[in-house]
């Protein structure tokens, strides 16, 4: 695993490039999630989270066999990296749930404050945020909220369908606290088992736990054509990337508040869902975007 020299000059930015790792994190989840939206209700939630996490463990096998140090994993970090793929077959059976009677402009910002969860776990732990970093949080925060109460209820492709309203808040509840569970264990593993190791580790008891759910779905017995291959296989990839990178910021200084770059991931899945599904964004909807972006671009901003 790369680590970073403790120097004044590295210090500066190290912040910056943390909360960058959660931007390119947000991105991947955000094409991830389009995908999800577009395939979850044909293949079947539970069925699509099963196959994107043993999918993400054999894209990962070859990285995982070349750099050669989950040998000699210890006990403590392969612990956490077990319990991350419980946490994590929370949140993809949550979130697939969701996208599966939702659209992304309302499960995308409403599943993008899971990182605030992560910040309060920071501050039981000792995290002491400026005064600037508290109004970037803030921001974000705020933007997240305008963004989801501004999207549009009722039947059709670009709402929530009548009678389901319970269901998505549940598997959007749901899929908020395992994600936020999900990154805290996963950027404490990564510290002693590797970056790429936690989240290929990480992917077995995920799909262990999915497997059962996902036998028991009633779109299982129908086959899965070429393309629905090929969007398990981009969600896979998309996925893995955006978790490993998150394992990997663990490393940083206040690094609870570097995650607080994934929560632009609501913003921009609106946007993409806005461009690749034709989902209609509200006049609010771009208020609420324009300050999720301007808290990442604060919590990032060079101290």
């Amino acid at each position: 695993m790369i680590r970073l020299r403790h120097d004044p000059s590295t210090a500066i930015h190290v912040t910056m490039f943390a909360v960058s790792l959660g931007v390119f994190a947000a991105l991947c989840w955000s094409g991830h999630d389009c995908v999800a939206r577009f395939y979850a209700e044909r293949i079947g939630p539970f069925r699509m989270a099963f196959w994107v996490a043993l999918t993400g463990a054999l894209i990962l096998l070859p990285m995982v066999m070349w750099r050669g140090t989950i040998l000699q994993a210890d006990a403590v970090g392969l612990g956490y990296a077990i319990a991350l793929g419980g946490a994590y077959a929370v949140a993809l059976a949550g979130l697939f749930v969701a996208f599966s009677i939702a659209p992304v402009s309302i499960v995308a910002p409403m599943t993008a404050g899971f990182p605030v969860l992560v910040v309060i776990w920071g501050l039981i732990n000792g995290l002491t945020p400026s005064s600037l970093e508290w109004a970037a949080v803030l921001l974000v925060v705020v933007g997240a909220v305008i963004v989801g109460s501004n999207s549009q209820p009722g039947a059709g492709p670009s709402s929530i369908a009548p009678g389901k309203l319970l269901k998505a808040m549940t598997a959007i509840a749901a899929a908020n606290v395992a994600f936020a569970t999900a990154v805290i264990l996963g950027q404490k593993a990564a510290l002693s088992l590797g970056d790429f190791e936690t989240t290929f580790v990480s992917r077995f008891p995920a799909a262990l736990l999915l497997a059962p759910l996902f036998l028991r779905e009633k779109k299982t017995g129908a086959a899965m054509d070429r393309n629905m291959v090929i969007a398990v296989l981009a969600m896979a990839t998309l996925d893995v990337a955006a978790i490993t990178v998150i394992n990997y910021s663990g490393q940083f200084p206040n690094r609870a508040l570097a995650a607080m770059g994934i929560s632009a991931y609501g913003a921009l899945g609106v946007l993409l869902a806005m461009v690749f599904l034709h989902e209609k964004v509200r006049p609010g909807q771009w208020l609420g975007i324009v300050l999720v972006v301007c808290g990442i671009a604060a919590l990032g901003w060079p101290k």
